[in-house]
């Protein structure tokens, strides 16, 4: 009976949707595949009729009616169906399963489970994957490392990938390519920014471009900026710096220190030299201390007295009571010269008599610690000399010097406070005049001279390599010449100019602050130039010998481009020709256009070139050319003409179907009518009337509703009537085997095995008559399954079994 709807089956498989085909694993199936007939089946089933077969020996167990129901209990697995709704198979021996009712599937795997409704909704998940896909509006799968979410047919409109590999999970979405955000599962919400308005980073960046507003928020370094104010902390090299350009600055460092209020205030120092200058008078008015204090075991008496914040400032220490010497701790008796330093080499705490003056906030400075002597007129450097040494220092009054004067062979040094002062050796020479109104200072080096007025607010200098000027706080002019190159930069308190001029290249950079308005002219050597100009956020340009592009708060952006290569032209001739532009894209935001494409951004992309064009719009695609088109709508309808064929279909051909080549029509379909002609095979299937298959060396044909059917190859030869219900038979040519059934066997049957020649003859499936034989000697004759006669392989012959 099974070879009568196994090859029923080769005719309706065409109408059988995929989702009602079961899911089979051949080491499961194979148990059932065994073929039991003749005396083994004998032994083996304990009823066997057109209505049912009942199977029941060692571990095994099933039961057949109808032709529909079955039932497996065998020792690999259970199954159980109802064909075609239902059908359900499960291993014994490991967690396999797959299960069916009508369109509706669940299978099951080791770990993994996997259902669909077919074809619209697949859905399943793994010990480290899952997935869900509704066909074609929506997909998303995952794994141990990636998880995505997206629409097919509109993939501007959302995406989300989830990356979840080691300890970094990430969870990124965007959103009408505009919105982007990313989730990380250690730091939570990790990344947003939606275009042009906010950039932000979790611990580390929110920048919002329309505000001119930046905060870096790294662990170890933490920034922030608003327009004019800068602040920043780096904690790993302990620096801080915060700056309302341009009036304030704030600098902190390891062994430095700056701070500066143009143009009252400023006050350097680091490990050679430090500064103070005040013109504030702020903090305190005028103040006198007295503090007792400690150095190996020696106790001195410190006194400290300002006016005005140290427009008079006055120090000093005084020994009361000596401590034990430590023979180790005796200071060098060794004497110095008179030389010139950028920072002291002394001061009261390292010393056991002690007196300083300073004036004008540190502008004039005079300090004695026991036999050495500081002393220095800004700007000229520290000049320092040991009381002890032979050198003849000039130093009047004493007590309170206002004229000093050393000359020798290779240093002079000389102040006459307030009026003069005079620093000069081999490689130097500077003066200074009514303190810092005017200073002049000249270097051997490079040829350098250098003036000053109301130093360090109005500077002049010039050299072999570099020239500048400056009126702070206001305008600071550079110069710098080198073989390659020179450079000129130019500062104000709301601006920045920067020219490089190279042997065959000039670079020009502007910028005003602090609304941000920068202008940038490039020429490389070869002359290829560019120019920009931006006014943030509200206006941007940008120029280049083949295109200008331009930019209006952020969502109008256009740019023109030439075919011509003018990059060999001044740009004297490529500013003449600007009748040759054209037009490479227009944004208005949503509305975007190339030369050759326009856009509705994100509802509808359109692309055209001299051969055709193509369009997305509204979910459907078409692409045009020449030589053909290609169309779709969600894949509902889908037509592509090339020069070699032309295709017409729905939903992969299921729906409807139409293919042509040149000099024939390929396939032409509906549903499952229509014709199919490939390179292996040709179809005419115009079923329930008639359907024909020729292949290279079979055919097969099918005429009426089931009323005839045959199928030839070099295998096998099957013919059928009324749908193998009135007429049925099946012969494989190899081994010479064939089934016949009329009226399914009711009028008539006949059956061959290949195993021990077994032939089977009867009617009414055997109830009416059966006759068996075999090549050993067996035989079986019956009459309503009530009369028999058998004759045994070992010549035993049975009478209704019973042995005569």
């Amino acid at each position: 009976m099974k070879f009568i709807y196994k090859n029923i089956l080769v005719f309706t498989i065409a109408l059988i949707p995929y989702g009602i085909i079961a899911k089979t694993w051949p080491d499961l199936e194979s148990e059932k595949e065994v073929k039991i007939y003749g005396s083994e089946r004998s032994a083996k089933f304990t009823a066997s009729n057109i209505f049912y077969d009942i199977e029941n020996w060692t571990d095994h167990y099933s039961v057949k009616a109808l032709g529909f129901y079955r039932y497996y209990d065998y020792p690999k697995a259970k199954t159980k169906s109802v064909f075609p709704f239902y059908y359900d198979i499960q291993s014994k021996s490991d967690n396999r399963q797959y299960k069916r009712i009508f369109n509706v599937n669940l299978t099951k795997e080791k770990d993994s489970v996997d259902q669909s409704v077919y074809p619209f909704i697949f859905w399943g998940k793994d010990t480290n994957s899952s997935y869900l896909t509704t066909i074609p509006f929506f997909f998303s799968n995952s794994n141990d490392t990636n998880s995505k979410i997206g629409f097919p047919v509109i993939p501007l409109l959302y995406y989300h990938n989830r990356n979840t590999s080691g300890e970094n999970k990430n969870y990124y979405t965007r959103i009408l390519t505009l919105m982007h955000l990313e989730v990380n599962e250690r730091k939570g919400f990790h990344e947003f920014s939606f275009f042009p308005l906010v950039y932000y980073s979790k611990e580390n960046y929110l920048f919002l471009p329309l505000l001119l507003y930046y905060q870096n928020q790294h662990s170890n370094n933490n920034e922030y900026w608003f327009g004019p104010i800068y602040n920043s902390n780096d904690k790993v090299k302990e620096e801080r710096l915060f700056v309302a350009f341009p009036f304030l600055a704030y600098y902190r460092s390891p062994g430095k220190e700056f701070d500066l209020i143009l143009p009252l205030y400023l006050n350097y120092s680091d490990s050679e030299e430090d500064y103070h200058i005040n013109l504030l008078w702020y903090t305190k008015t005028n103040s006198a201390n007295v503090n007792l204090a400690t150095n190996d075991g020696n106790i001195y008496v410190d006194f400290d007295f300002g006016i005005l914040y140290n427009l008079v400032g006055y120090s000093q220490r005084t020994k009361v009571l000596n401590g034990s010497v430590d023979p180790k701790k005796l200071k060098s008796t060794e004497i110095d010269n008179p030389k010139l330093v950028k920072k002291r080499e002394f001061n009261r705490e390292n010393s056991n008599s002690f007196i300083g003056y300073n004036f004008l906030f540190g502008i004039f400075s005079y300090e004695r610690a026991d036999s050495k002597r500081h002393i220095r007129l800004l700007p000229l450097a520290w000049f320092t000399w040991d009381e002890a040494s032979e050198d003849n220092v000039v130093l009047l009054p004493p007590f309170f010097p206002i004229w000093l004067s050393y000359q020798s062979d290779d240093l002079e040094y000389k102040i006459l406070f307030p009026l003069y002062g005079k620093q000069k050796d081999k490689n130097s020479d500077f003066r200074s005049y009514l303190l810092n109104v005017y200073l002049t200072e000249d270097l051997k080096e490079n040829n350098r001279k250098e003036r000053s007025y109301l130093w360090p607010l109005v500077n002049i200098y010039e050299s072999d390599i570099d020239s500048g000027h400056r009126v702070l706080p206001f305008y600071v002019h550079r110069k710098l010449k080198k073989a390659e190159y020179s450079d000129s930069h130019t500062f104000t308190l709301f601006s920045v100019f920067k020219k490089r001029t190279g042997i065959s290249s000039v670079s020009t950079e502007f910028l005003f602050w602090p609304i941000w308005i920068s202008y940038d002219d490039q020429m490389s050597s070869q002359s290829v130039w560019e120019k920009s100009f931006w006014i943030t956020p509200f206006f941007y340009r940008n120029m280049m010998p083949d295109r200008t592009r331009t930019n209006l708060l952020w969502f109008v952006d256009w740019e023109f481009y030439k075919d011509k290569d003018y990059s060999k032209y001044p740009k004297a001739n490529f500013e003449t020709n600007s009748n040759e532009e054209k037009l490479s894209h227009l944004l208005i935001f949503p509305f975007y256009k190339t030369s050759n494409s326009f856009s509705l951004i994100p509802l509808s992309f359109n692309y055209w070139h001299s051969d055709g064009f193509s369009t997305f719009t509204f979910f459907n695609y078409l692409k045009w050319e020449k030589t053909g088109h290609y169309y779709n709508f969600l894949y509902l309808v889908e037509s592509e003409n090339t020069e070699s064929e032309y295709r017409f279909r729905s939903l992969g051909d299921l729906l409807w179907s139409f293919k042509r080549e040149p000099s024939r029509i390929n396939r032409m379909t509906i549903l499952w009518l229509g014709y199919d002609d490939r390179s292996y095979k040709t179809i005419y299937n115009f079923f329930p009337i008639v359907r024909t298959a020729d292949a290279g060396k079979e055919k097969s044909r099918l005429y009426g509703p089931f009323l005839y059917y045959l199928f030839d190859s070099e295998e096998e030869n099957t013919e059928l009537m009324i749908a193998g219900l009135g007429y049925y038979h099946n012969k494989t040519k190899s081994d010479n085997q064939y089934s016949t059934y009329i009226l399914l066997g009711a009028l008539y049957q006949e059956k061959t095995e290949i195993e021990r020649g077994y032939v089977k003859r009867g009617s009414l499936w055997g109830w009416l008559w059966e006759y068996q034989t075999e090549d050993n000697g067996y035989e079986k004759f019956s009459i309503l399954k009530l009369f028999s006669y058998a004759k045994e392989t070992d010549g035993t012959k049975k009478i209704m079994g019973m042995s005569i």
